[in-house]
């Protein structure tokens, strides 16, 4: 009886626990991560509503120089009828809004909407995704094989629909999601869906199937969390001085996608 009456408070207890990592994740919204990683500065208070706890694998596209803002299956047909000339994936402790934000971004460098695929729910997520990228999609890329995340997913299905974007973005893990959907299609035997398109990685190198137009890697001489989970260094450019933040507000430390991604 003592031995079920332990068994029963410790299944209690990891209920309890899963069940407030599960509500954090569900619930959360920008937080720390988004504001340390990317330009939330460059969303308005109306896009910042726009984008507020957006599920993953939910497409959002932003404009350089008006505040519209499409999300969901309006904002994947435009990627479907290449309406937008690049699509970017965040990392871990991106949510919603700092997808948003890194798109934005981008948008604003490019001068051309720019789609987001939504990777994650804020600092609600960090711990399961982090672990995801490190201990599944690190492996995952070297082996080339296709593990199962939303905004990856999200990604191949735009292309088996159609969509032909001229330029993949990715941050952290979310270079990882990206090289992950070009493997999941090239697997497939569909490595011609993507053919020509360039990718563009920011704070972690990665592998990248056959068939791309180019690849070009930035990672920061002081940004040790991208060298911890960098796999590959092919077409890497090594940035002096610079930290795995893309946020402007940090001036002279963060990385400039701004200068990379034209």
């Amino acid at each position: 009886m003592k031995k079920l009456n332990n068994y029963l408070r410790c299944m209690i207890s990891l209920t309890i626990v899963l069940s407030l990592i599960c509500f954090s994740a569900v619930t959360s919204t920008a937080g720390s991560a988004d504001y340390t990683y990317y330009n939330m500065g460059a969303l308005s208070s109306s896009e910042l509503t726009s984008t507020y706890l957006l599920t993953k694998g939910t497409v959002i596209v932003m404009y350089p120089d008006k505040q519209t803002v499409v999300t969901g299956s309006d904002a994947e047909q435009l990627v479907i009828e290449n309406k937008v000339d690049a699509v970017v994936i965040a990392g871990v402790g991106s949510s919603s809004q700092g997808t948003a934000a890194f798109a934005k971004h981008v948008a604003k460098a490019i001068n051309k909407p720019v789609a987001g695929i939504v990777s994650g729910y804020g600092d609600g997520s960090i711990y399961t995704e982090g672990t995801q990228g490190y201990f599944i999609g690190r492996s995952s890329n070297i082996a080339g094989t296709y593990y199962t995340e939303p905004a990856s997913e999200k990604l191949a299905n735009l292309y088996e629909s159609g969509a032909r974007p001229t330029k993949l973005i990715g941050h952290s893990k979310g270079n990882m999601d990206v090289a992950n959907a070009l493997y999941k299609l090239y697997n497939a035997d569909k490595g011609d869906l993507y053919s020509g398109v360039n990718v563009i990685t920011f704070g972690c190198g990665v592998y990248v199937p056959t068939g791309v137009g180019s690849l070009s890697q930035y990672l920061g001489s002081l940004d040790t969390l991208g060298k911890t989970n960098t796999v590959s260094y092919n077409n890497l450019t090594w940035v002096s001085g610079r930290y795995h933040t893309t946020n402007p507000y940090y001036a002279y430390t963060y990385m400039p996608v701004e200068n990379y991604v034209n």
